[in-house]
């Protein structure tokens, strides 16, 4: 007998709204008195986008404006709980093989197709199909079996195993929902003309300039009661702006109504500001260094122990954190359900040198770190050379363009033995809110690139018996148990050095209000206009 676990109309709450956090002071650029939705405003990123389709999006950034633009079937509010969107609910059999999702009427992608049944299967046919090569593909390709339409708004998702987190994953925004015309034109199209349902439209990317979007005043979510009828700009420009000192100018003069995240130097800087407002709220993303462990010297445990006794994680968190974080305790952040919490590893250097000479590594070794270029990212990875120098392991750094980096590192299709990477610096933020989109895409043997993002290249098991384990069970506590084994398994085999549990900044003009940052890190405007409106 299946159980209901529909979603109630009492989700979409005075609770789902976005708190203010501006004032009706008219400094900072603009005046509160000008509508926002005759206004076009400009914001700034640090990094270029790397493509407009969900299904192929590793990173935050670009899947954070893809929010903008289409939306899922589920969501989340500002605390990243699980909110129905595009369906207004589901049931599930008893042991979660079987989902029937009821979808919401009366919505069109803004082409003019349909929202129905039909738009619902063909997006969620391409997130099975892991023969493209999509990145995502592997979130819910191997477990869906059959989708099919069991009603003009109405799907049932039949999947090879028990999968508990089936709801949480379809909230990701890799599975936000694009155009059936799109997707129909080939990868390429969704890659580079993105159409949606959201509460903004897809105008233009120039690579390594800007992005656009524009507001869409019929978007269904108004209504809905997900944001104010009054909510949203005319347009939004993202300017990509790699130089961290240019962005902070930027929006102390006013010309960028809202940057994120907050370079961490200049974060007191803009405290101080009377024509800014700086915000930090706990995230959910997790920092840590990758160790190529397929690569000598890393294929030693010693050496790994030795690299998580060298860094500093105090100082990682107060030089390049500005002391917005706390010490990782996991590869998953506090919030995140199955984690699990492990002492943090603190600096010793006596104790790394001890180990690079039982490992024969008395004299050290020459290791190269590729990075992203910008000036955050360079000043993280001078910051591990500089570490790392008090133990005798010499870095070699190399920074360059976010698209060369990604093929590099994520794209390559090279075994471990023979990938170029030998340590990488990142984050990572499990967007569904459960364990298994942490433990599961960074450390998976099955997930090493292209495949995933286990720049580690790890391969265990035991490990990966574990997290297998907790997908095949509906029960959270049994989940929960497996995912606190594995846990404990990168804690004993230290893959990775962890750093730190992140704090998401972000800072604003001071007539602006409801901008904020969801606890992946993503972007969030749903509620965005000028104070006092």
């Amino acid at each position: 007998m299946k159980k209901s676990r529909k979603f109630l109309a009492a989700l979409f709450s005075a609770s789902l709204m976005l708190t203010a956090c501006g004032t009706s002071d008219t400094s900072g650029g603009g005046s509160s008195s000008a509508s926002s939705r005759d206004t076009d405003v400009k914001a700034a990123v640090s990094l270029d986008f790397t493509t407009m389709d969900p299904v192929d999006t590793s990173d935050t950034l670009s899947g954070g404006i893809q929010r903008l633009i289409m939306d899922g079937m589920f969501g989340f509010d500002d605390d990243m709980n699980n909110i129905p969107m595009l369906a207004t609910g589901f049931t599930a059999n008893d042991d979660a093989t079987e989902y029937v999702l009821t979808l919401r009427e009366g919505i069109s992608f803004t082409d003019g197709t349909p929202w129905d049944a039909a738009a619902a299967k063909a997006n969620l046919d391409k997130l099975a199909d892991t023969e493209r090569g999509l990145k995502r593909t592997s979130l819910l390709g191997p477990i869906i079996d059959t989708v099919e339409i069991t009603g003009d708004y109405e799907v049932t998702v039949k999947l090879t195993q028990p999968f508990g987190a089936f709801i949480a994953t379809l909230a990701h925004p890799a599975c936000v929902m694009m155009s059936p015309k799109v997707l129909e034109a080939g990868d390429a199209e969704c890659a580079a003309h993105p159409v949606g349902t959201g509460q903004y439209k897809f105008v233009e990317w120039e690579s390594g300039d800007h992005l656009t979007v524009e507001l869409n005043p019929d978007w269904w979510g108004y209504e809905a009661g997900l944001a104010d009828a009054d909510a949203g700009f005319k347009s939004v420009r993202f300017d990509v702006v790699t130089e961290s000192a240019t962005r902070v100018s930027g929006v102390q003069s006013g010309d960028y109504k809202f940057i994120w995240p907050v370079p961490t130097e200049s974060y007191a800087t803009l405290e101080s500001d009377s024509n800014v407002k700086v915000y930090s709220d706990e995230g959910i993303v997790v920092y840590y260094l990758c160790m190529n462990t397929q690569k000598a010297p890393f294929d030693d445990i010693r050496v790994r122990q030795a690299m998580n006794y060298a860094i500093d994680k105090d100082a990682y968190i107060e030089i390049i954190r500005n002391g917005l974080g706390t010490k990782a305790t996991s590869i998953l952040g506090p919030a995140v359900a199955g984690y699990k919490k492990n002492d943090p590893i603190e600096a010793d250097l006596d104790k790394a040198k001890e180990l690079l000479k039982e490992a024969g590594y008395e004299n050290g070794f020459t290791i190269t770190q590729y990075y992203s270029s910008n000036s955050a990212n360079e000043k993280t990875a001078q910051f591990m050379q500089q570490q790392l120098a008090q133990v005798g392991i010499t870095v070699n750094l190399v920074g360059q363009e976010s698209a060369i980096t990604n093929a590099l590192i994520q794209d390559c299709t090279k075994p471990g033995s023979e990938a170029e990477v030998d340590i990488y610096h990142t984050g990572w933020s499990p967007s569904t809110g459960d364990a298994d989109w942490a433990l599961r895409p960074l450390l998976a043997s099955e997930m090493c690139p292209p495949a995933n993002y286990n720049i580690s290249y790890f391969a265990n098991d035991e490990y990966d018996s574990l997290i297998h384990a907790a997908l095949e069970t509906a029960d959270q506590a049994k989940r929960n148990e497996l995912y606190a084994q594995a846990q404990d398994i990168v804690w004993a085999e230290l893959p990775i050095v962890p750093l730190a549990n992140s704090f998401n900044t972000w800072a604003t003009a001071t007539n602006l209000e409801n901008v904020k940052i969801y606890k992946d890190g993503a972007i969030n405007i749903r509620n965005a206009k000028f104070a006092g409106e």
